[in-house]
């Protein structure tokens, strides 16, 4: 047995250091920053390795360059669940309302609170009941990081290649 600690887990220990020490909006952001490159991962990972790959996704006004459209082509090419593309777009939502809000919002903002109440309660079932809208979110992204980090590595076994097709106008 290998002493070796995966990438994933300790990109996600690195995560997580730095996510409990942010504030509100700093934790929206940071969280909602990783899932968006991850969704990248996965969509690179999947993608055939030609340039027109790349430039989908991050060339200068890439189709696929938004957060939004990162979600929508993960789930229509099946490498997210049902129940992740709704919990990301939730999450999406909420870092819309702290990213285009000036003024000084927290998750006692109600807006945020109706949110995160959209979002599964993923965390230990004892702790449920009493919890808040900030520890909802945080258990849902942690849990929806694990999965889409593991997920990766699933992903790059079904790799897209180029192929050539058979076309009879052209035999």
């Amino acid at each position: 047995m290998s002493n070796k600690t995966d990438p994933e887990i300790i990109e996600l220990s690195q995560f997580l250091n730095e996510f409990n020490k942010e504030s509100d909006r700093g934790a929206v952001l940071v969280s909602t920053s990783l899932i968006d490159e991850w969704l990248m991962k996965m969509l690179f990972s999947y993608f055939a390795d030609v340039k027109s790959s790349k430039d989908l996704i991050e060339r200068f006004n890439a189709p696929l360059g938004t957060f939004s459209s990162k979600i929508k082509i993960a789930y229509s090419l099946g490498l997210l669940q049902e129940n992740e593309y709704n919990e990301i777009n939730i999450i999406r939502k909420i870092r819309n309302e702290f990213g285009h809000s000036w003024k000084d919002i927290d998750f006692k903002n109600s807006t945020i609170i109706q949110f995160c109440n959209m979002l599964p309660w993923l965390g230990p079932k004892e702790l449920e009941k009493e919890s808040n809208a900030r520890e909802r979110f945080n258990f849902t992204v942690v849990i929806l990081l694990t999965d889409l980090m593991w997920r990766d590595r699933l992903i790059k076994k079904e790799k897209c290649k180029i192929r050539t097709w058979p076309n009879k106008s052209r035999n």
